[in-house]
């Protein structure tokens, strides 16, 4: 019997070390980094991911622009935005481009993968 194949997630962060740090709490998933929009939209273009976990506020391409491609290839797949810089509307930008959650950072590794496993509970549903 082969083991259960891990759940793939995209990490997307500027910052190598939310990238390193998330990496490494979600050990339990197989968990690709990417460093910016434009690296992430790529890698969406090539793999199947489970689950999205983007930064909003990155330089060239932005977190939302992650979330509407994301969406745009493949209308089941969930994403979270997380970001230091929230308020009502960027949240509300977030969901309604098609963001199942958003985070401000800075947040706990409990709520994180809360998170995440209710995401991807919600993804093998759907």
């Amino acid at each position: 019997m082969a083991a259960e194949q891990k759940r793939s997630i995209l990490v997307v962060d500027d910052e190598e070390i939310i990238r390193d740090f998330l990496s490494e709490v979600l050990e339990d998933y197989d968990v690709t980094a990417a460093s910016d929009g434009d690296e992430a939209i790529d890698k969406l273009k090539q793999n199947h991911y489970d689950l999205v976990i983007t930064d909003l506020r990155m330089p060239r391409v932005s977190g939302e622009e992650v979330v509407r491609a994301a969406q745009s290839i493949d209308p089941n797949l969930h994403v979270i935005v997380i970001s230091g810089y929230s308020s009502l509307y960027t949240v509300s930008q977030s969901v309604a481009n098609g963001a199942c959650a958003f985070l401000s950072k800075p947040f706990s590794i409990n709520e994180l993968l809360q998170t995440v496993d209710s995401a991807i509970e919600e993804s093998a549903q759907s």
